[in-house]
């Protein structure tokens, strides 16, 4: 091998390394973490760090087991259901909300766009601090309802340890569980405060974008005209022991094409509920006859509970018809 020769095989050889220690580097980084083998939600979590909605704590680390900061819970939110700032002032940064938010840091401008997307949280919020796995839950729910209107079939789920929660609490997290997006513990538990970790929040996060983008209808102005005018009654029946079918009904549709589905579901103090209905629109091309029509729903109540069924858009100063 003459001079010339040995150069260029070595300077192949050199970019040859060069190439090779980059595609380690990057698979480490971007697609793997060293420490979620065996973990159930490896797949997942790697998913989402890929698509940049989660990272580690260090290249390649993601330590799973540990709590979630209020800055990275905002941050997992925002990122996983593509959250959008609302266009305006620039003068409105993030430390106009909160009191211990620096407009500065890394999780500022999550947090101002979860304000602005009307996720409630309290201006004296501390990001640093671990979130509970209800408060985690709560902020996830609302972020969903932000992205458009979605149908829930509820039965009333009977969680052990929610006698604390807020009714608030209670209701988004009677939401996720009939979506199927949180699963209770043995005994119908939730561990409402406990820290939520990072690979519970990582995989509440990937099922919940993967509802919104498969399942929610964006609010974009579509919903069935005049639908604020639409009044609904409910009957209650026993459907087993312990557990009443709510039939939710309608009686002036436009024309049997028009629907209902319930939306969710309020639970009150006193065993009060509040259904809330939406009308759908007929499918798109085909005919029907114009004759006022009926459109019923159905859902389940704990028995012992009385029921109001109130239109999703219908006006705050409108009251729906209850039973007993």
């Amino acid at each position: 091998m003459n001079k010339q020769t040995f150069q260029m095989s070595a300077k192949k050889m050199t970019i040859a390394c060069g190439i090779l220690a980059a595609s380690v580097s990057f698979g480490a980084s971007a697609f793997a973490f060293s420490d979620l083998k065996g973990d159930p939600a490896e797949s997942k979590i790697n998913a989402l760090h890929h698509k940049g909605v989660v990272n580690g704590v260090t290249t390649d680390r993601f330590a799973p087991k540990s709590k979630v900061t209020f800055a990275q819970g905002i941050q997992f939110i925002v990122n996983g259901l593509q959250l959008s700032p609302q266009t305006g002032s620039s003068t409105v940064t993030a430390s106009t909300y909160f009191d211990k938010v620096k407009d500065k840091a890394w999780y500022a401008s999550a947090f101002l766009i979860a304000k602005q997307n009307g996720l409630t949280l309290d201006p004296t919020v501390d990001p640093n601090a671990a979130m509970t796995r209800i408060q985690f839950a709560h902020l996830l729910t609302q972020a969903l309802q932000s992205k458009g209107n979605f149908p829930v079939t509820m039965m009333y789920a009977d969680i052990s340890d929610g006698g604390k929660l807020s009714n608030a609490e209670m209701n988004s997290l009677q939401i996720l569980v009939n979506t199927h997006l949180v699963t209770l513990d043995k005994n119908n538990t939730f561990r409402p405060n406990d820290a939520v970790t990072r690979s519970e929040a990582a995989v509440w996060i990937y099922d919940a974008a993967e509802f919104a983008r498969t399942v929610i209808a964006p609010d974009d102005g579509t919903a069935a005209p005049s639908q604020m005018m639409y009044e609904g009654s409910v009957t209650l029946e026993k459907a087993g022991d312990g557990v009443n079918k709510a039939t939710i009904t309608v009686s002036d549709l436009p024309n049997p094409g028009y629907g209902l589905t319930i939306n969710r579901i309020e639970f009150g103090k006193d065993k009060t509920a509040v259904i809330y209905f939406s009308i759908t629109k007929p499918a798109p091309g085909r005919m029907y006859p114009m004759v006022i029509s009926k459109g019923t729903a159905v859902t389940y109540l704990p028995e012992g509970y009385t029921a109001t069924a109130q239109s999703l858009t219908a006006s705050p100063f409108s009251s729906g018809s209850s039973v007993r």
